[in-house]
């Protein structure tokens, strides 16, 4: 059973590999403190992926920073 398992998670991270780029961010909490609320606060309606596409596709709309 362990080996089938082994085998389902290397499938997905395989399939994820080439599915999906992944980024990590890192905020300080002392000075994004209003990224840091309004994540927390919409993470369980949105999820962070789609708050964080939201707010790319803004930039990229709006000629960048």
């Amino acid at each position: 059973m362990n080996n089938v398992a082994q085998t389902k998670q290397e499938i997905r991270v395989a399939w994820d590999a080439t599915h999906y780029k992944r980024y990590t961010v890192k905020l300080r909490l002392d000075t994004d403190k209003e990224i840091i609320d309004y994540i927390e606060a919409n993470k369980e309606r949105f999820g962070t992926t789609e708050i964080f596409r939201a707010a790319m596709e803004m930039l990229i709309n709006n000629g960048g920073i």
